[in-house]
């Protein structure tokens, strides 16, 4: 075996090993994405493949509101596009629907510190801010720069109207609070 032959084993070696451990990496294959759940993520597992598993199977995009408190609480973990390089980021939620996108809340959150790649945690949220039966984009975003993204339904019932309206006497015979 030439020493050219030799070496370019070696290099395609390393290539095929650097390709297949960056397969294999989390931040890599979900690069860019939100993944989210109505259960907490994991933090590890036995192995980067078997965490990979683990965040597909229990990710979900249609989620369910507690009627009980009119909440929906999802857990997310947030595989950023490149490390943010600040303490502080913001998740922003909008609405998406009628071929625009509208801004329905944000909320400002912090890290232990820079450079992170991935955040796991939880939001929860509430009926009376953001309505019922939505398609939702949330980003995370830091300095106006979107760092990861996802797409998910909020759905639960909406206000029920029984089509009765009551009018007092004055107001059915056409009078207003004015009118005497």
């Amino acid at each position: 075996m030439s020493l050219r032959t030799l070496f370019v084993s070696v290099v395609l070696g390393i290539m095929l090993v650097g390709s297949t451990a960056m397969a294999g990496d989390p931040n890599q294959v979900f690069k860019g994405k939100i993944m989210l759940s109505t259960k907490r993520f994991p933090l590890s597992a036995k192995s980067k493949d078997a965490y990979i598993s683990a965040v597909r199977k229990q990710s979900m995009s249609n989620f369910q509101e507690n009627k009980a408190n009119g909440t929906w609480k999802i857990y997310f973990a947030a595989f950023l596009s490149r490390p943010l390089n600040d303490v502080e980021y913001v998740i922003k939620f909008y609405e998406l629907g009628g071929g625009t996108q509208q801004l329905l809340g944000a909320s400002e959150a912090f890290n232990d510190e820079r450079g992170q790649k991935t955040i796991v945690s939880n939001i929860t949220l509430e009926k009376k801010s953001f309505g019922v039966n939505k398609q939702l984009l949330m980003t995370i975003e830091n300095k106006g720069t979107v760092y990861a993204s996802a797409r998910f339904k909020i759905l639960g019932e909406g206000e029920r109207f029984s089509g009765k309206v009551n009018f007092s006497e004055d107001e059915a015979q056409g009078k207003s609070n004015g009118d005497e």
